[in-house]
């Protein structure tokens, strides 16, 4: 739910920005820098949180089977 949330402000960010780089016409490149920062950062974040995921669910994995091994002993 939380990424919702910070999808919308993402977005909000990256439309600012190119729109201030649009408007002011000087130098867009600015505005281009920072939302593709904004977006690569929002996915960094996603991919991250799901190592972590599949990185506890590897270790609980790895804990019922030692668990097992010392019930079969």
């Amino acid at each position: 739910m939380k990424w919702i949330f910070w999808f919308f402000v993402v977005n909000f960010i990256s439309v600012i920005a190119l729109m201030k780089g649009v408007i002011s016409g000087e130098n867009s490149f600015v505005g281009i820098i920072v939302a593709f920062t904004a977006w690569g950062l929002f996915i960094r974040a996603i991919v991250a949180s799901q190592e972590k995921k599949k990185k506890a669910k590897n270790r609980e994995q790895m804990l019922d089977e030692y668990l097992k091994q010392q019930l079969r002993k």
